[in-house]
């Protein structure tokens, strides 16, 4: 646990790969909470309800208030496979409307993807998981006011993925940021618009802000979080380079090499980031 400021804490997992879960998201996102007089807001929900319960637990170390809201900042599984732990404290989950609609349509493909396990290994490892998908959503921003802290729902969705929204709060001059930022972790490029990604980042830099949360590693400053939009400049110029000199993707590949050049957490996604670089600036040549 990580107090950030006062009353406002992250659990903040070790970057290990969990047995249990989605194997598609095996890798627990830091979830957040927000203590004030009235009830506890919490942001992201982790990647099991197993993870869900140990943060539920430092809450209750802390206080006896209800868990009014959980935010989800986006839609993938490591940061929203905890909600149904909290609709038992009931909770309102919140997320953007199309992050909403993403985690429909993860359940659904779930569904599919657990008939056709012939092993059983995915059925085994899901067991006791129940993917919730928020009940309140919001278009553009949604602001809550709860025992003076006044929260700020914000959609800066295009980047990173279609859903995503940021928490801030005014008051303490933190920032949760979700997918949008990691510190010290290789993200996950799969089918995200990167370009979209950097201009959200250089927005999010001049916001009045001390403290940056991010989906993995510890809270950064403003210093850290410009460190990792200038990871994803760098990442999209020199594969830009590359694909004007007409190279191969594995050739792309073998020369940036990420995890030797970043000694960063989370290796294995290194490789498939400049992979995502490359299809994305091939199809999307950049505007004159």
């Amino acid at each position: 646990m990580h107090e950030v400021k006062p009353r406002i804490f992250v659990w903040i997992p070790e970057g290990v790969i969990d047995p249990e879960g989605d194997p598609q998201f095996n890798r627990a996102a830091n979830a957040s909470f927000i203590i004030t007089p009235e009830g506890v807001v919490v942001v992201n929900s982790t990647n099991t309800p197993f993870h869900a319960r140990e943060l539920l637990y430092e809450i209750r170390r802390r206080t006896d208030l209800p868990v009014r809201y959980v935010i989800n900042t986006d839609a993938q599984g490591d940061t929203m496979l905890g909600n149904e732990v909290f609709v038992d404290q009931r909770a309102t989950i919140i997320s953007t409307a199309t992050a909403q609609a993403e985690m429909r349509q993860y359940g659904e493909d779930l569904a599919q993807r657990l008939r056709e396990d012939e092993n059983w290994r995915l059925q085994a490892r899901m067991r006791g998981i129940h993917p919730t998908v928020p009940a309140q959503t919001f278009a553009q921003e949604m602001s809550l006011r709860l025992g003076g802290q006044e929260i700020r729902l914000r959609n800066l969705s295009g980047g990173h993925s279609a859903g995503d929204a940021v928490v801030y709060l005014p008051g303490a001059k933190v920032l949760f940021l979700g997918h949008l930022y990691e510190n010290g972790y290789f993200p996950r490029l799969a089918s995200s618009n990167v370009r979209r990604w950097i201009e959200i980042l250089r927005e999010v830099e001049s916001w009045d802000a001390q403290a940056y949360i991010p989906a993995h590693g510890p809270p950064g400053d403003k210093k850290q979080l410009a460190e990792f939009r200038e990871f994803l400049e760098w990442l999209v110029a020199e594969v830009q380079a590359r694909l004007q000199q007409g190279k191969s993707l594995d050739e792309v590949r073998r020369e940036l090499n990420l995890a030797e050049i970043y000694r960063w957490s989370a290796r294995d996604l290194a490789p498939r980031a400049v992979e995502a670089v490359y299809r994305q600036l091939a199809e999307t040549p950049p505007a004159e």
